[in-house]
């Protein structure tokens, strides 16, 4: 029975909590850490963990797995001090909010020899593995275009839009799809992207257009700028030599469309088994099965590193209104 100990008790300290249920035959969360104490988190009591100060997490020989959900700004450092301790971190994404802070994350788990996973939630969720597959089968042929839409609602004074803190839309929010299409086009060689902010924030929508060394091109777009509050809206089409498929999250009851040569079109469903939970689920029997010696097989720490460069050049590309190329 492998120890848990949750770094933050926020929405997605929820989301693991509630995930890691369904594999209570092979670990147990018994800590949670965070910087107020005094403020409660029913989740983690109703599972018996005992709340701490985020310094005694890291410490606790009680603890074998970091599972770091604090704001972005903290991942290297909760990342770094967790694997220097001898622990296993499964880190939320985005890694880093920079190339180099993902870098020296990378290079303290090799040192340490410890697991080091990235949680790249899209990767497991059903929805966006059933497109793998698909691109996989070749129904569709190799892609030539995509395009990609996330929009959520959102509040400029929210940390994820403090620069330092949050990193905005890019780091927060798109780079489920920047991570997605490096997962279904490949790795980009230039990026060029314009945005909007308000001033001293970070960028809280953003379009930025990747180019890959086969012609290809994906358009990723989108933000925290809904108005009113309508939950995400996401939505994915990806044209290939001969056929393309069409994602709408919008739809509960069959979100992916099949449009191929010689076909009829196909909608494909989801059963209500198979939503965030399941893909948090999924990552963890991966991350488990990587402590216990099997490859890596969806979430590599070198596509995480990846994501976070994506993110980072779009953003120095609005900054500074040129196209960036990747090295």
């Amino acid at each position: 029975m492998l120890r848990i100990g949750i770094m933050g008790a926020g929405h997605f300290a929820e989301r693991h909590l509630a995930a890691l249920e369904s594999l209570r035959d092979r670990v147990k969360v018994v800590k949670v850490a965070r910087r107020h104490l005094d403020r409660p988190f029913p989740q983690g009591e109703a599972v018996g963990a005992e709340m701490v100060a985020p310094e005694a997490l890291i410490e606790s020989p009680d603890v074998d797995i970091v599972c770091v959900c604090s704001p972005n700004d903290r991942h290297r450092a909760h990342t770094e001090a967790a694997l220097r301790a001898g622990k296993h971190v499964f880190c939320e994404k985005p890694l880093a909010l920079s190339v180099a802070d993902a870098d020296a994350v990378i290079r303290a788990a090799s040192e340490a020899t410890r697991v080091l996973m990235v949680g790249h939630l899209t990767r497991h969720a059903p929805l966006y593995k059933t497109v793998a597959d698909v691109l996989a089968s070749g129904r569709i042929g190799a892609p030539r275009c995509a395009y990609a839409s996330r929009l959520h609602v959102g509040s400029s004074e929210s940390w994820r839009m403090d620069p330092i803190v949050g990193g905005g839309a890019p780091f927060d929010l798109l780079i489920h799809d920047f991570d997605l299409m490096n997962w279904y086009v490949g790795v980009p060689e230039r990026v060029v992207a314009r945005g909007q902010r308000r001033p001293e924030r970070a960028y809280e929508s953003m379009v930025a257009v990747f180019i890959y060394p086969t012609g290809a091109i994906a358009t990723v777009e989108g933000g925290f700028v809904l108005r009113p509050g309508s939950g995400l809206r996401a939505q994915l089409r990806i044209v290939g030599d001969h056929g393309h498929l069409e994602v709408n999250s919008a739809d509960p009851e069959q979100p992916i469309r099949i449009f191929a040569e010689g076909e009829p079109e196909e909608r494909i469903g989801l059963s209500k088994d198979q939503d965030v939970f399941s893909g948090i689920a999924g990552e963890w029997v991966e991350f488990l099965g990587t402590i216990a010696g099997r490859p890596h097989n969806r979430l590599r720490v070198e596509d995480a590193r990846l994501a976070v460069q994506c993110a980072a050049l779009a953003v120095q590309s609005a900054d500074e209104s040129r196209e960036m190329q990747f090295d």
